[in-house]
């Protein structure tokens, strides 16, 4: 029992004394590369394309990229995507789009002398757990919620609409969990996180996404670089790998999706 505990110092005592300085230098230069946030599902209105220009410096607002082609391809079928004319830079398809599970698509972006293709995927999506509420005791009335998923891997997305007390002006939060594959020890060091609780009357909408593979692995190699960093296991700091073929940062994603809305009362 002695030796267990003295090794476990021992550990403790290397990893404080591996502890190196870092100071970065950001940059925020506007021939950067592209940052990609893309996702398709198979509800419709839900799938859509963000595309900025990739930023370092966590205090500057990205550049959105306005005037790109984008188009999906599905065997012999080509869905474009057009521009939002009141939100540069978001992508969206024609709004009865439903992407099928099991089918492979191929993304494709085009601007100036920059091209990408990624391509994914859906898995089916396990239905949702009921919501979960529990009573803020330090504010009354108001509320903490959760949904306890066990099922396959998963995004659960929260979009949390509180009104005044005439119903009128609101204010919307989006939270999101994870539930994946297996644990890493980094995420299970990883620091608390703050819990915010919500108005009684809040609407909250609920999107839970299938996640296949690959998808899962870039979400978990995010998390490493953002809500589990700051523990006694950090990774090694860099960028997250994603699945376009050439200089595109980011993402495109194929995820089946479930929704609905509740109200938050006792």
């Amino acid at each position: 029992m002695i030796r267990k505990y003295f090794y476990s110092l021992v550990l403790i005592l290397l990893l404080a004394s591996c502890e190196e300085s870092i100071d970065r230098e950001f940059t925020n230069q506007a021939d950067q590369r592209p940052a990609i946030e893309a996702i398709i599902t198979n509800q419709p209105m839900e799938s859509y394309v963000k595309i900025t220009r990739e930023f370092s410096h966590p205090g500057y607002s990205p550049e959105a990229i306005s005037g790109a082609k984008v188009f999906l391809t599905e065997g012999y079928d080509s869905i474009p995507f057009t521009e939002d004319i009141l939100i540069p830079g978001n992508y969206y398809p024609e709004p009865g789009f439903r992407a099928v599970i099991n089918r492979v698509y191929k993304l494709f972006i085009v601007f100036e002398d920059f091209r990408d293709s990624a391509v994914s995927y859906l898995l089916p999506v396990t239905p949702m757990n009921s919501l979960n509420i529990y009573e803020d005791n330090s504010k009354p009335g108001n509320f903490y919620i959760s949904s306890a998923e066990n099922s396959d891997p998963s995004m659960l997305r929260y979009s949390i609409t509180e009104f005044d007390s005439e119903g009128k002006d609101s204010i919307t939060t989006e939270l999101r969990e994870y539930y994946l594959s297996s644990y890493d020890v980094q995420q299970i060091f990883s620091p608390a996180k703050d819990s915010k609780s919500f108005a009684e009357g809040s609407r909250i909408v609920r999107r839970k996404y299938s996640l296949n593979p690959e998808y899962e692995s870039f979400i978990r190699a995010v998390l490493s670089e953002t809500d589990w960093r700051g523990g006694l296991f950090d990774v090694q700091a860099g960028t997250p790998k994603g699945n376009f073929t050439n200089s595109g940062f980011g993402f495109f994603a194929g995820a089946s999706l479930v929704m609905d809305t509740v109200y938050l009362n006792k």
